[in-house]
Parts: C-alpha cells; structure tokens; sequence
C-alpha cells in the first residue's frame, strides 16, 4: 500500500502528477499543521495503523511524519522515498518562533524540537531515498537552500539513506518526470 505524506500548510492533491504516472493502490493522509505534529502524527497512525506493505511516498515534512511512522509501525513498514524532506529541521524556524510565538508549525519544525530531536534517534531499518532539491536561494535561509529548507538539513540522516540530488526546487519536484521515474524504480526494487 502505498501512503502519500504531504508537505506543512499542503494538501494531498501535491501528489496529484506523482499519483496520476504511478498508479496503483494507494491512501493519501491529509492533516493541519496547526495542530501540531504529535497529535497529526497520532491521527496519521489511527488511520494506517491497519495497513501491511506501506511504502511511503512524502514531500517535505511529511517525510518526517513517515519515519516516526515507521519507527512505530515498523513491521508493516517496506520502504520509502521522501522528496525535500528537512530531516535535520529548519534552522530559521528556531528564530521565527521568536517573531511569530502563536505558530504551532514554527514550534514543530526547528532543529529543537520535539519531533526533530525524536527523529534524530530513529534508526531507518528499510529502504530509505530522500530526493534531495537543491535548486533555490531563498535569501532569508542563510545556508544553500532548495528555496525552502536548506540541502545540509536534506542530507542530515546520510547514513542510513540513500540520497539523490535534482536540479528543481522545493516544489518542482513534485511536477518531475524524474521524480516519477526514481520512485517507480524504488516501487520495483
């Protein structure tokens, strides 16, 4: 079964390319950045905890909610290919906070947090690819960025994943015939 994560303040329908060229049978999560990532992660797991054979296919911060997924879901769990997935956290949003206290997302995301430091120790026993996007310059991220979320923090959990690099952006990815093509491989192998 394949499972769609899709990126904060997105929808599922960021899969809608991805999913039209891949096919098959699949279950596409939708969850609200604002209610924070322990309880999304804990509505995420009520609503697959009953699937065998997940294989993960998440954009950006849904590749973080994937691998607390299969740190608990660990045998039902068969592999996964995440796209701009910051898995060392977004280092800005530990100073956004400051400017913008009221965000639970903010909160979620930096370096610092709960869901971070929690994915800091998880150990990937599957198959793991994140697509790294290295195409972008947002100017208020002050390392190489993907316009989003900076490359290093794409690269964070190197050790035990496979990383591949593009030339697109933090959301060109998800248009890419490329893309398609690494996830259809990693659906074969």
């Amino acid at each position: 079964m394949i499972v769609y994560i899709h990126g904060a303040s997105a929808t599922s329908e960021s899969f809608n390319y991805v999913r039209e060229h891949i096919g098959g049978e699949d279950y596409c999560v939708n969850y609200d950045s604002r209610n924070g990532f322990e309880n999304n992660l804990a509505d995420i797991h009520d609503q697959i905890k009953n699937f065998t054979n997940i294989f993960f296919i998440c954009h950006s911060l849904g590749g973080i909610y994937a691998l607390h997924l299969s740190n608990i879901l660990e045998n039902q769990v068969v592999g996964a290919v995440t796209l701009s997935t910051p898995y060392g956290g977004a280092e800005i949003a530990d100073v956004a906070k400051f400017f913008l206290p009221y965000s639970r997302l903010l909160r979620d995301v930096g370096p610092n947090s709960w869901a971070m430091k929690q994915a800091n120790n998880i150990a990937i026993t599957h198959p793991w690819l994140n697509i790294v996007t290295v195409k972008g310059n947002a100017l208020w991220v002050p390392q190489p960025n993907d316009g989003v979320v900076t490359i290093a923090s794409q690269k964070h959990h190197n050790k035990d994943m496979d990383l591949i690099d593009l030339e697109y952006n933090h959301y060109e990815v998800l248009l890419s015939d490329k893309t398609v093509k690494i996830i259809k491989e990693r659906l074969n192998a």
